[in-house]
C-alpha cells in the first residue's frame, strides 16, 4: 500500500461515515469506536486503516516488536499498512542555547509501515494483552485515584433527578445512586468533559455535540476495559455537525481523550504506539 492509497482508503471511509450519519444511521460509527477501543495507542487515522484492512484485528504490532514479545509473524502473512511519522532529530550548540533543548524533533512527513495482528503470529502466550481488563471493583478505584492525581476533585452527592454526573471544571460530582460499571462509565464521561471541552470548545460546539463526544469517550474506555456498556444509550448520529471536517475533528478528540484515560489505567504498555514503529 502506498501513502496515496492509504489516504484514499481513509477518505472514502470518512465520506461513507459522514453519509451514514447524515442519513440517520450510527452503526458504522459504532464499529469505528470499537476499533478505537482496540487500538487506543494509535492515531484515529491508523485505527481506521487497521479496521478497514482487517476488521477482525485485535492486537497489532510491527514485525520486530512481535519478535521482542516472543512471537513471530507466520510466513506469507500480509501486513496491515499504516502511516508512521518520519522524525528528524537535530542537535547543535546554537540550537541548544536558543531553545534549551538538546534534541529537537520535527516531523517531516509520513511513510507506510506494516503491522501484523496477533492472529498472524505464533509463539509465546501473551497474558499481558488483557492486562487492562478486570473486575469493575478494581478498575473503578484505580481510575478515581488517577483522576485525583490529575488535579480533579471527585465528590459523591445527591444530584437532580436524571442527572448522573456533573463536570464543574476542576471538580466532578457523581450521583450517590450509582455503583459499579455505571459509575465508571459516568466518571469517564465527565472526565472527558474536563479534558475536551474548555471555554473555546464550549463556545464552538453545541451542547449536543459535546455530550455525544463525551459519551463516545466513555463507550471507548469501557469497551477497552472489557466492560459491557451496551445498556448505555447515546445518539451517535449527533456527532454529525454539517461537514466532514467537523466530524473528523470530533473523532480525533475522542481518540486522544480515550487513549489518555486508558493510559491512566496502564502504567506500562506492551503494545507499540505509532511513534515506536519508526525505525
Amino acid at each position: 500500500m502506498t501513502k496515496d492509497e492509504a489516504k484514499q482508503l481513509a477518505d472514502q471511509a470518512l465520506q461513507e461515515l459522514h453519509s451514514d450519519l447524515k442519513a440517520g444511521r450510527s452503526e458504522t460509527l459504532l464499529r469505528y469506536l470499537d476499533a478505537m477501543s482496540r487500538f487506543h495507542s494509535y492515531s484515529w487515522n491508523n485505527s481506521l486503516l487497521i479496521l478497514l484492512q482487517m476488521p477482525t484485528a485485535s492486537h497489532v504490532a510491527g514485525y520486530r516488536k512481535w519478535l521482542e514479545l516472543g512471537r513471530h509473524v507466520r510466513q506469507g502473512e500480509k501486513g496491515i499498512g499504516i502511516m508512521a511519522p518520519m522524525v528528524y532529530r537535530k542537535k547543535s550548540a546554537s540550537d541548544e542555547q536558543a531553545t534549551g533543548d538538546k534534541d529537537q524533533r520535527r516531523i517531516l512527513g509520513f511513510r507506510i509501515v506494516h503491522v501484523f495482528d496477533v492472529s498472524q503470529t505464533e509463539g509465546a502466550d501473551l497474558p499481558e494483552l488483557s492486562s487492562l481488563r478486570g473486575d469493575v471493583g478494581h478498575l473503578l478505584p484505580s481510575l478515581e485515584e488517577r483522576v485525583r492525581n490529575c488535579g480533579i476533585r471527585l465528590v459523591t452527592e445527591t444530584l437532580a433527578p436524571g442527572v448522573k454526573g456533573v463536570s464543574r471544571k476542576g471538580e466532578i460530582a457523581i450521583s450517590d445512586s450509582l455503583s459499579g460499571a455505571e459509575r465508571l462509565a459516568v466518571l469517564a464521561h465527565e472526565v472527558a468533559h474536563e479534558w475536551m471541552h474548555d471555554e473555546t470548545q464550549r463556545a464552538d460546539l453545541n451542547r449536543t455535540v459535546r455530550e455525544t463526544e463525551a459519551e463516545a469517550v466513555a463507550y471507548v474506555v469501557c469497551r477497552s476495559l472489557g466492560i459491557d456498556c451496551s445498556s448505555r444509550s447515546a445518539d451517535y448520529i449527533q456527532l454529525y455537525n454539517g461537514t466532514e471536517a467537523t466530524l473528523t475533528a470530533s473523532l480525533e478528540r475522542i481518540q486522544r481523550t480515550a487513549a489518555r484515560m486508558i493510559g491512566l489505567l496502564s502504567a506500562t504498555s506492551t503494545m507499540p504506539s505509532d511513534e515506536s514503529l519508526v525505525a
